[in-house]
């Protein structure tokens, strides 16, 4: 508070002493009142610099309204400000209930030189020594300590002790204090703290009254603020013997949109008004919540004004209920009795009060034997007759269309996204339940998925016949030991990694097989115990990944001798070992990239040269002249100009660096032996003889997003996560689609992702990345699975495994939790195969002007900073329900749902 000025103005009542702040409505800080008839007092519903999204708001609100704190006389508040030591008294009373007899008394009081006040806190301070919050001699001990302090004692700043030992006192927890006075505290910074003073904290801490900071420090001599001091005095109130002026604690009867009714424990009833901007609260954080989420006999606690209540906050989240649920077998309007298929006969009270899952009031008559009831118990009233009935769902008859949401098949039970009402609900199904694909042949219900777009038939609340109009594409990766391939090549069979389970599954047409170290890897190249992973698309596989092979590389192994006769080939490996092979003339031989016939191998392959063998089943079925080498770099000594690298085979070559190599890095114009790192990718390439290492190139592959293409020049421009921009030579490079099929430079769309295989300087390879964009329909957090309507219409299911990441708009990080059914998702693959689930950041806001130029969207700010002006995704979706429009259909002034991923707008909706 200010000094003398306030204090003037307090005595001349020119301070409202009041608020309700409000912020789950307020969409900004200016200051409105509400005007009561009954006092035709004002209560204020904000302090114009306390933003309705600032974290102390709703202790702010709530001590406001209790006529604890005030703001200054110029209607702020000062949140941010220190609190000084009388002010935290006169708070401190006032939650008290002191305020009447601070204000009543007449005798002026005097107080020593060391402990001097202002008159406007006088009163308050001298209540404050008389109940104990405070005493001359601790404070004189403190003032004895300060003495170089140039302030009065009242206008110095409270510290987090003090305020500690005040609030206790305030509360009446003395004795708690007491008993942990001889105990340390868990904090850093325990040493710092006053021994008179460590109780208090104890006892603070253990209250949920204060706590520490995030260093783990509590900072006994620092300063509060004014919005601290506020959520002390609030959090301390559970502990209150007698509540603050205007406060009601009670447990919840009734709730509507008008009007809270509690009782207290000798069951009296009061009813208060509910205003519009009424304030709601629970007792996990800070956050305001929905109102709906108070339920009967919870107990509550509210502050109101003049019979309208504008703060209530949730004390204990316990429901004081017996609760039945079930199927209303029978209702007796006459002996008020309901039966449910438990077959047990429940008495219900003459006053019970019936609802639907929503609230919304209904009379007992209306209930329909056969709907989904629950009977509700009031324990804290006396008897034992249901105090109340919630109907979930009345029988339903009908034929629809939708979205599979989820299946159940533990509880029989389906869930669906119905299209015409874009609602979910969820029905058991029958035994004979019938389901067609749409050329009417029959499947069972194992044959069904989440995201499939069916037509599905309710008799009394039960499906009883599916017709499946188009089936989602499910995908899923599954890891584990290849078991065996059919002999035709048309299913496998794997043992699962997790829960050893066995498993088959059909191999799609063109399935695709990749092996590091074989280039042209098909089907016939896996063998029995292969660790593999599996890219499977609508129950069948697209895509072998073995990540462990059977198959053995022998790198840069030299000749020791041959053969002929008998074709045996022996080899010394690098560490030494010798090996001995049988070659046939089946086998493929290379020198220099070119295939040599094997009639040419005993004069080419000679004693001492180096050569690579590939090795399946201790059968060599390739061999080729050492001249170059793959794998990572494990140590670079430019001291003794050593070069050591680890294959994918798990050998260890080093090599003498006779001459300076060339060093290529990707997008690095130019690079020398200090810019590789332990860990690269690299690619030794050797001399004609073998003798000299020539070149060491880096190999690796980065996800970017494509900025423009060019299909004359072959080139395309991309852009890395750090928004670096990069230009890519595109001929001769091979582009594959997300489908593993060969693609152009024309199939590189601006906006979308590419995934690059550098060796060097020199792209190798365009993978395009297959992404998915569009609404969330359906969450499966069993499997970890997301169904994503794209803007085709098309349901993908996609399942995230375990290898996964979820971000806001790229920006911070998620969790599958935080996905919610309507979301608009981008999901894609990184360059390590991560997936990466993107939530749109979404706006709704008035439309001004559609820029063709630039090509963006523009609408009217609502509040200062904010962004005006939208770059568009080149295949954004623009409707108004089910119509498509296109970017000019756009009006000035209509209101907009608009969805932002990549800082582009990707969908655009006329509310």
């Amino acid at each position: 508070m200010k000094k003398q000025k306030l204090a003037n103005a307090l005595l001349s009542s020119l301070i409202v002493t009041s608020l309700a702040a409000t912020p789950a409505f307020a969409e900004s800080t200016t200051t409105t009142s509400l005007t009561t008839s009954a006092s035709n007092s004002n209560v204020k519903l904000s302090f114009p610099d306390v933003a309705s999204d600032y974290w102390g708001i709703r202790h702010i609100t709530k001590l406001a309204l209790e006529g604890i704190i005030q703001g200054y006389e110029d209607g702020s508040y000062g949140a941010e400000k220190s609190v000084t030591q009388q002010d935290v008294l006169i708070m401190a009373t006032r939650m008290m209930g002191l305020e009447a007899q601070a204000k009543a008394m007449t005798a002026t009081t005097v107080f020593p030189d060391f402990m001097l006040v202002d008159d406007y806190a006088r009163n308050y301070v001298a209540l404050a020594l008389q109940k104990g919050l405070i005493s001359n001699e601790e404070e004189k001990a403190r003032s004895q300590m300060d003495a170089d302090s140039k302030e009065k004692w009242g206008q110095r700043k409270a510290s987090r002790e003090w305020v500690a030992e005040v609030v206790i006192r305030a509360i009446g927890k003395q004795s708690l204090a007491q008993g942990m006075g001889s105990l340390p505290t868990s904090f850093t910074d325990n040493n710092e703290i006053s021994y008179s003073a460590l109780g208090y904290v104890n006892a603070a801490v253990s209250l949920n009254v204060v706590n520490g900071f995030e260093d783990g420090s509590f900072q006994p001599k620092g300063s509060v603020t004014r919005a601290q001091m506020a959520a002390f005095l609030s959090r301390s109130q559970s502990d209150l013997t007698e509540l603050p002026q205007h406060a009601v604690r009670g447990y919840l009867t009734s709730l509507s949109s008008s009007t809270i009714s509690i009782s207290d424990s000798d069951g009296n009833t009061s009813t208060y008004k509910i205003d519009p901007q009424t304030v709601f609260y629970g007792n996990k954080d800070d956050n305001a919540i929905d109102p709906s989420l108070l339920e009967e006999t919870y107990e509550v606690s509210l502050v109101q004004n003049n019979g309208t209540a504008y703060y209530v906050e949730i004390v204990k989240d316990e429901l004081q209920m017996d609760i039945y649920d079930g199927k209303l077998l029978k209702l007796n309007m006459n002996n008020l009795t309901a039966i449910l298929d438990d077959y047990v006969s429940y008495n219900l009270a003459p006053d019970v009060t019936v609802t639907d899952a929503d609230g919304r009031g209904l009379s007992l008559a209306s209930v329909v034997e056969g709907s989904i009831i629950e009977l509700r118990r009031n324990k804290l009233m006396k008897g034992d007759k249901i105090t109340s009935i919630i109907v979930k769902q009345v029988p339903v008859n009908k034929t629809a269309v939708g979205v599979i949401q989820t299946i159940n098949k533990d509880t029989h039970q389906l869930g669906f996204l119905e299209s015409t009402t874009g609602q979910t609900e969820a029905f058991g199904y029958s035994s004979n339940l019938i389901v067609t694909l749409p050329d009417n042949s029959l499947i069972d219900i194992n044959s069904l998925h989440v995201g499939d777009s069916i037509e599905y038939t309710v008799n009394n609340s039960e499906v009883v016949k599916i017709g499946v109009k188009k089936q989602a594409d499910v995908g899923v990766t599954v890891e584990g030991t290849l078991k065996d391939v059919s002999d035709d090549k048309s299913y496998l069979t794997i043992t699962k990694a997790s829960g050893n389970a066995l498993a088959a599954y059909e191999l799609s047409d063109n399935v695709q097989v990749q092996i590091d170290g074989l280039a042209t890897a098909s089907i016939y190249d896996v063998a029995p115990g292969d660790s593999v992973k599996l890219d499977v698309l609508n129950n069948k596989v697209t895509l072998i990944t073995v990540t462990n092979r059977s198959i053995e590389n022998l790198y840069f192994a030299k000749i020791i001798s041959y053969d002929t006769t008998n074709k045996i080939l022996t080899v010394q490996d690098n560490a030494g070992v010798p090996h001995a092979y049988q070659i046939t003339e089946s086998i493929s031989i290379k020198y220099a990239g070119t295939t040599l016939p094997f009639a040419s191998f005993s004069n080419t392959f000679t004693a001492g040269k180096y050569v690579d063998l590939l090795v399946s089943k201790n059968n060599v079925t390739s061999i080729q002249m050492s001249t170059q080498l793959n794998g990572t770099l494990t140590q670079l000594n430019l001291q003794t100009n050593d070069v050591t690298i680890k294959t994918d085979s798990g050998q260890n070559l080093t090599f003498k660096l006779t001459y300076a190599p060339t060093v290529e890095i990707p997008n690095r114009s130019s690079s020398t032996l200090s810019d590789l790192k332990v860990g690269d990718n690299v690619g030794i390439i050797l001399s004609y003889d073998q003798s000299i290492v020539t070149n060491i190139v880096i190999s690796n592959t980065s996800l970017y997003k494509v900025v423009t293409t060019n299909v004359n020049s072959k080139q395309m421009t991309v852009q890395d996560s750090s928004n670096t921009l990069y230009s890519v030579a595109l001929d001769s490079v091979p582009i594959v689609k997300a489908d593993q099929t060969s693609g152009t430079i024309s199939d590189i769309l601006a906006d979308e992702y590419v995934k690059v295989s550098y060796k060097g300087k020199s792209a190798v390879k365009v993978e395009l990345v297959n992404t998915i964009r569009g609404k969330v329909i359906a969450l499966d957090a069993a499997s970890s699975s997301l169904t994503v309507q794209d803007f085709t219409g098309t349901n993908q299911v996609v399942g995230l495994g375990g290898n996964y990441a979820v971000k806001l708009n790229g920006g911070s990080t998620l969790s599958f939790a935080s996905i919610k059914v309507g979301d608009r998702v981008q999901v894609t693959k990184d360059a390590t195969d991560k997936i990466i689930v993107q939530v749109a950041a979404a706006a709704k806001r008035e439309f001004s002007m559609y820029n063709n130029i630039v090509n963006q969207m523009v609408f009217k700010s609502t509040s200062s900073g904010d962004k005006t002006s939208y770059n568009i995704y080149p295949r954004a979706y623009f409707h108004k329900g089910s119509d498509i429009l296109t970017a000019a259909s756009f009006k000035e002034g209509d209101q907009i749902l608009f969805y932002v991923l990549d800082d582009k707008i990707v969908e655009m909706e006329v509310q």
